[in-house]
């Protein structure tokens, strides 16, 4: 019987692991991750860290400190605690993110700490994102976060494995956050509760990599540890765009002397030779399938109050539901693909935020906003009335 991928990045991260053996869901391990990720939470980790006797960082490479959530907060009590986690990362050698970077789950894939078959862990439940990198991310809590800061390593059992079969391709105006929305919906009942979810079929391949990140986020919505999708071209594609940003000058950050950030083409060149590794076995077994033919994805709206209530945006016109405010951010969709689809939408709509909406707007990262800087798609979306 073959291997999941979820299975096979276990095992690649398993701790004392014995060789020639193999992991399975349901397994016990002992986890050492390629990274673990916190961010303000990381004021709240410090002294978990050093409740259990921890000095020193295990590994400085491993812990990644991007600052996020609370930036509009300039109180002094939170600019303290930013302070703190600053110092505190400057005297370990940990790679340190400021506030207004970006979405510190955006800075991992930007910067370099996903790459395929890897295994990256984060203080926060939207972990499941590294997912669209051929890799397994998922969360871990914040006493956990502290051990793997002490000792390099945690444990984990190996959730059941849900594979989901994507067929066809996306309608026009149809978008990955359309999909997540109908699978919340469709499969309703708890079928990938506290599994893993690998994502596999034709349709992945029509899927881009912006797509991938916001389909992979939302498995956390629909209640699974995971969302994995497979190495393929577009992986590949998307690695190799991000390379010269690893030299330039002006990247953003501070990074310690041991930091794992970045790679080469020779390593990309060196996965995609070892693609098989980053891929589930023909003969892998699952805890349950489901298919969901792209084709027949229409865009939708969740709600209200949970993701397991979906509907479809002709039964929104039809009903015509006043809004009130809308936002545009957050880790799930505010890639330079949302906001140029949203820039665009502007441009052929009239040109202007309706009267009474109120539009929040915030990119995923500096360079996300920047990047729509370059194409006008920034300047259409405040001259129309949107607030960053």
């Amino acid at each position: 019987m073959g291997l999941t991928l979820v299975e096979k990045i276990a095992a690649r991260h398993a701790d004392g692991l014995a060789v020639g053996k193999v992991v399975r869901s349901g397994d016990f391990i002992s986890i050492r991750p390629r990274h673990v990720m916190t961010h303000d939470n990381t004021g709240a980790v410090i002294p978990k860290f050093k409740q259990i006797g921890a000095t020193l960082i295990a590994d400085p490479a491993q812990p990644v400190f991007a600052i996020d959530h609370d930036i509009q907060n300039t109180s002094p009590e939170n600019l303290a605690k930013y302070a703190k986690i600053e110092a505190f990362a400057r005297e370990h050698g940990i790679d340190f993110y400021p506030p207004g970077t970006g979405i510190s789950h955006q800075i991992m894939v930007e910067q370099g700490y996903v790459v395929p078959g890897s295994m990256v862990v984060a203080s926060d439940s939207h972990s499941n994102l590294y997912g669209a990198m051929a890799a397994l991310g998922t969360p871990v809590v914040r006493t956990d976060a502290a051990s793997i800061w002490a000792t390099g390593v945690t444990w984990w059992q190996v959730p059941p494995v849900a594979k989901v079969v994507l067929k066809g391709e996306l309608s026009p105006g149809v978008v990955g956050k359309d999909v997540i929305i109908a699978l919340c919906g469709l499969f309703n009942k708890d079928e990938v509760l506290n599994h893993a979810v690998e994502f596999v079929g034709d349709g992945v391949t029509n899927l881009p990599m912006s797509a991938r990140m916001t389909i992979a986020n939302m498995t956390t919505e629909w209640g699974a540890l995971a969302g994995v999708f497979p190495f393929d071209e577009t992986t590949v594609n998307y690695l190799r765009s991000r390379l010269a940003e690893f030299s330039n000058p002006q990247r953003p950050g501070v990074r310690g002397a041991s930091s794992r950030s970045g790679y080469t083409n020779a390593d990309v060149e060196e996965w995609w030779k070892n693609r098989s590794e980053f891929s589930a076995d023909f003969d892998a077994e699952y805890a349950i399938e489901l298919e969901l033919d792209l084709a027949t994805v229409v865009p939708h709206v969740s709600g209200p109050n949970e993701v397991k209530t979906m509907v479809s945006l002709p039964e929104m016109e039809r009903k015509r539901v006043p809004i009130q405010k809308a936002y545009l951010l957050s880790c799930v969709n505010a890639r330079f693909e949302d906001l140029r689809d949203a820039a665009e939408v502007i441009r052929t709509r009239g040109g202007r935020v309706a009267d009474g909406v109120e539009f929040y707007l915030a990119p995923a990262s500096a360079e996300t906003q920047a990047r729509a800087e370059s194409t006008g798609d920034w300047q259409t979306l405040i001259g129309a009335g949107a607030i960053p």
